[in-house]
């Protein structure tokens, strides 16, 4: 009867201890999550960076020429790069129509292009990947391909977005990285700004800076910029505006 009663005692001992096992990992993960929605409720904000650097670096282009005219095909492109290491590792890069950039690492090349109205944007980079923004570090020109028309208002300021790609995806915690350029414009001499915006954050930049975005949450999101008169005039070109679809993963 004894041993019955002490078996029965070492049974219940050790339920009691599997269930505050259990209890205490239970606490355990849901201090875990807690922590998560902690760090993940934290707000965005916008740290300014300097702007790389390099008023030596010079990029011409040579062709299209301005409002060139094309037939439906290949387009030929053709550089000059001065005082600037080109090459695989500093390329050029290109943007066509505000689309993602795309690193070019000859002088000399063409495009297939169908009809229409172009801007190819092109800008040299510092060796972290940086827009360099000095005058001479950039170059931009219209074209058109087939039947199409110039612009409209094409002596407008207008926005280049070096970072971040269309499609860039970060893991959780990592820093957003925004670079941009106001082309044909000065923010300060015209009265311009440009409104950052994500997930109802909203930044204004007064100057041409790099911008660090933190705590941004898991999920998709669309980082807007938008380029402004402070005095209230709207911008009436296609490139005044921007936006970049993000993951965070």
């Amino acid at each position: 009867m004894d041993r019955i009663l002490f078996l029965c005692l070492l049974l219940l001992m050790f339920g009691l201890a599997s269930c505050s096992g259990r209890v205490s990992e239970e606490q355990a993960g849901e201090e875990i999550l807690v922590e998560q929605e902690a760090i993940q409720m934290d707000p965005i904000v916008a740290v300014p960076m300097p702007n790389a650097s390099d008023p030596d670096a010079m990029l011409e282009m040579y062709r299209p020429l301005g409002n060139e005219k094309f037939s439906e095909g290949k387009v030929g492109f053709e550089f000059n790069i001065k005082n600037h290491p080109f090459g695989v590792k500093r390329p050029i890069m290109m943007s066509i129509n505000g689309s993602n950039p795309e690193a070019v690492t000859h002088a000399v090349f063409s495009k297939s292009l169908s009809k229409g109205t172009y801007r190819a944007a092109a800008y040299l980079t510092d060796e972290s990947g940086l827009m360099l923004k000095d005058f001479g570090n950039y170059v931009d020109r219209d074209f058109m391909v087939g039947d199409s028309r110039a612009f409209p208002a094409a002596d407008e300021p207008y926005l280049l977005v070096n970072l971040p790609h269309d499609g860039a995806a970060l893991k959780l915690g990592d820093p957003l990285i925004v670079d941009f350029l106001v082309v044909w414009g000065d923010m300060v001499a015209d009265g311009l700004e440009v409104k950052v915006s994500l997930d109802g954050f909203e930044y204004q930049a007064n100057t041409q800076e790099v911008l660090q975005l933190n705590n941004i949450p898991k999920g998709d999101h669309v980082v807007r910029l938008h380029l402004l008169r402070k005095d209230g005039k709207e911008l009436m070109n296609a490139f005044s505006s921007i936006s970049k679809r993000i993951i965070v993963e």
